[in-house]
């Protein structure tokens, strides 16, 4: 059966190419323990990762991808990752909450995206994820099925600016 994306195959890519050289990260600009990549993994797509780290180990990575439009609005969808060793730490939410502000901060000061909606589909199991969403996204998740796998989720939603 196939199962829902896991972040972490996103993580554990990205720890190696940063460790390779391939990534070069930027500080954020309103949390300074936070650091941001943004690549283009295709044609018009741009893709924002940021994360948490401890030397040069990722300890939280939050990637937000493009979605589909919401009320006319353009929507990221969130997914995130924390290794087994820095979970039960705050980890997931607070890189949530500090990416989610930086897409704001960011966003606004172009001008180019003065409001957003930000999404996290979330596996009905999933009750770390889950509980990160909720603190972070919406408490008022939606059912839904995920597109592609197939089963049974949640989708939190919030709208930014």
């Amino acid at each position: 059966m196939t199962s829902m994306t896991d972040p972490t195959d996103a993580l554990v890519s990205f720890q190696q190419a940063y460790l390779d050289g391939e990534i070069r990260l930027q500080q954020a600009k309103l949390d300074p323990d936070l650091f941001v990549f943004a690549d283009k993994p295709g044609p018009g797509l741009v893709r924002l990762t940021y994360v948490r780290l401890d030397g040069k180990t990722v300890k939280a990575f939050v990637n937000a991808m493009p979605a589909d439009f919401v009320d006319g609005l353009p929507c990221f969808q969130l997914g995130v990752a924390v290794p087994v060793k820095y979970r039960n730490k705050g980890y997931a939410k607070s890189t949530l909450t500090s990416a989610i502000a930086e897409m704001e901060n960011g966003f606004s000061r172009t001008g180019v995206i003065p409001s957003f909606y930000v999404e996290g589909i979330v596996s009905v199991d999933n009750e770390p994820s889950k509980r990160a969403s909720a603190a972070t996204i919406s408490s008022s998740p939606t059912a839904v099925t995920d597109k592609e796998s197939g089963l049974p989720a949640l989708q939190y939603l919030r709208k930014i600016g």
